[in-house]
């Protein structure tokens, strides 16, 4: 995979984020972590998983994060979608869209703003991901090339994890379903275009959650796999910030 082409990639930075602000000024993507921007830290961790291009979706209030962005010279190729969406799944879709343009079938990486993972976890998590699309498809159990690998870290302090149940690689449950278990999605995701089949039907049929969109992909019968990586921060609150501080500084890879 990235090893014939480089990889592609996405950012989702398209919330308002109010929990996380606590009615200031600044936005969500731009939240220091460590003396850094949230969405400055993503970057590095797609840069660092190989990725040649990403691409970003901000909403129509936030083109301050894009000024941010620009300012710096980075070494991804930057393209951004403008746009804002009613929903963490409309914005999954619109840069998959984007970014898997044309006949190429390749997975793409795609991450939440808001996730703060150690040094490597990304890279490893890729590394990981492709070695399972790498594999024979012969139809048995779990053995199908994955429409999604899910990267999954023990449940942690999330308000509300995406829990996920697993046999071996094979993702067999995911949210209430998968009850109880102590694993959840940490934030990024391998993904095959393939399931932008099922783009328009979800946005017809009123979902809107991520999280029920990998469900319904489950439901249908589309392989969702998993591998696990190292414990990851989601910064919701005020109170992950200094939890995702810490993490940089406690978890070396």
């Amino acid at each position: 995979m990235s090893g014939v082409r480089p990889l592609r990639a996405g950012i989702i930075a398209a919330g308002r984020g109010d929990r996380l602000r606590n009615g200031a000024a600044i936005l969500k993507p731009l939240v220091p972590v460590g003396g850094r921007p949230l969405i400055d830290h993503v970057i590095d961790s797609i840069g660092d998983a190989g990725a040649s291009s990403v691409c970003i979706i901000i909403n129509e209030d936030s083109v301050a994060v894009r000024d941010h962005v620009s300012a710096a010279r980075r070494p991804l190729t930057i393209r951004w979608v403008v746009e804002s969406t009613p929903s963490s799944m409309h914005s999954f879709l619109r840069v998959l869209e984007t970014v898997a343009d044309g006949e190429d079938q390749r997975p793409v990486l795609i991450s939440t703003v808001d996730t703060v993972a150690p040094h490597g976890a990304y890279r490893r998590f890729v590394a990981d991901a492709e070695g399972l699309h790498e594999r024979p498809s012969n139809g048995e159990h779990g053995a199908s090339t994955p429409a999604v690998v899910l990267a999954v870290t023990k449940v942690t302090d999330d308000e509300k994890p995406l829990l996920v149940k697993m046999a071996g690689h094979a993702v067999v449950a995911l949210g209430d379903a998968a009850a109880p278990s102590s694993w959840a999605t940490a934030g990024y995701y391998l993904v095959s275009p393939v399931i932008l089949r099922e783009a328009d039907a979800a946005r017809r049929d009123g979902v809107s959650a991520l999280r029920a969109f990998f469900s319904r992909l489950l439901a249908r019968g589309y392989p969702i796999a998993a591998v696990t990586v190292p414990p990851s921060i989601d910064v919701d609150r005020p109170a992950d910030v200094e939890a995702a501080e810490d993490l940089l500084k406690r978890v070396a890879l």
